[in-house]
């Protein structure tokens, strides 16, 4: 029986994660299910009626749907009806009914206080989600510099050299940006959870609803997925620059960077906090679906 809990909309939804999982707890999946009903009743009257929806042929077909019924009525006659229906499941609808499966079997864990996590956990949460940080906040920084050039007056005496220096910075952060976006994943945050760890989640950008995230990031969603890494408070931290040639400095060097987007000339400018880094409690995990 669906609720209301059910009519979920997704803006991120892994299909072939979701075949997979069906597949494999159902013992494959049968492409259609066939629903027969007889019906027999008594009529008045000699006449054959037919009706017909205004629903196109091609959507009739995608969605495997008997739109039209006919019937016979003849005078003191007891006339019969079989209809036969084709129904298919769209993404949302077998993941509602993945979702069913796995709550029924135990096998999803709601994250509340004290959850322990550990990895292979199938899991599910409420919570905002975020842009990677660090990603943030340099998109940030190009924006408010293309800003600074569209809007400042004409180059005054003295401050040609400021100019240039963050012309160069700009050309610097951009290339940061290009090898954090390169491959076809992106990482979203969480702040902490009931159970107190922060969630790194690792999206495949053609599953989203809009590539653009628009609809995604800042808003509360709830979030099903699988836990690949769980790490203690001071078990270390997972990276959200694994992507980039930043991993591979040493953490002074990070920490210069830090400094420089808290300069005296940039403390007018409002940036998100600066993390390349989330530390313990946390977990890093694939999602399945993000819906609302």
């Amino acid at each position: 029986m669906v609720d209301s809990n059910d009519l979920v909309i997704p803006v991120y939804l892994n299909q072939r994660i979701v075949f997979d999982l069906v597949a494999v707890l159902e013992g494959g999946i049968a492409s259609v299910t066939q629903v027969s009903e007889r019906q027999s009743q008594a009529t008045g009257e000699s006449k054959q009626i037919g009706a017909s929806f205004g629903v196109s042929n091609a959507l009739s077909s995608l969605l495997k749907i008997d739109l039209t019924g006919k019937r016979d009525r003849e005078s003191s006659n007891e006339s019969s009806t079989t209809r036969t229906e084709d129904r298919i499941h769209t993404p949302v609808s077998l993941f509602i009914a993945l979702r069913a499966i796995l709550r029924e079997k135990r096998y999803l864990k709601e994250i509340e206080a004290n959850t322990e996590i550990t990895p292979g956990d199938l899991v599910e949460f409420s919570t905002v989600l975020k842009r990677n940080p660090l990603i943030e906040t340099l998109d940030s920084f190009v924006e408010m510099i293309d800003m600074f050039q569209v809007f400042a007056d004409k180059p005054q005496k003295g401050k040609g050299k400021q100019i240039s220096e963050m012309q160069q910075m700009k050309k610097q952060m951009a290339s940061l940006l290009s090898s954090l976006r390169s491959g076809d994943t992106m990482d979203l945050t969480t702040p902490p959870l009931p159970s107190c760890h922060r969630a790194v989640i690792s999206i495949e950008t053609q599953n989203l609803n809009d590539p653009s995230m628009s609809d995604l990031v800042d808003g509360t969603f709830r979030v099903v997925g699988k836990v690949t890494r769980s790490i203690g408070e001071s078990e270390g931290a997972i990276s959200l620059n694994r992507k980039s040639a930043l991993n591979r400095l040493p953490s002074s060097a990070l920490d210069q960077l830090k400094k420089a987007f808290q300069a005296p000339e940039l403390a007018d400018m409002s940036f998100p906090d600066l993390e390349w880094e989330i530390r313990g409690p946390a977990i890093q995990m694939l999602p399945i679906a993000i819906f609302a």
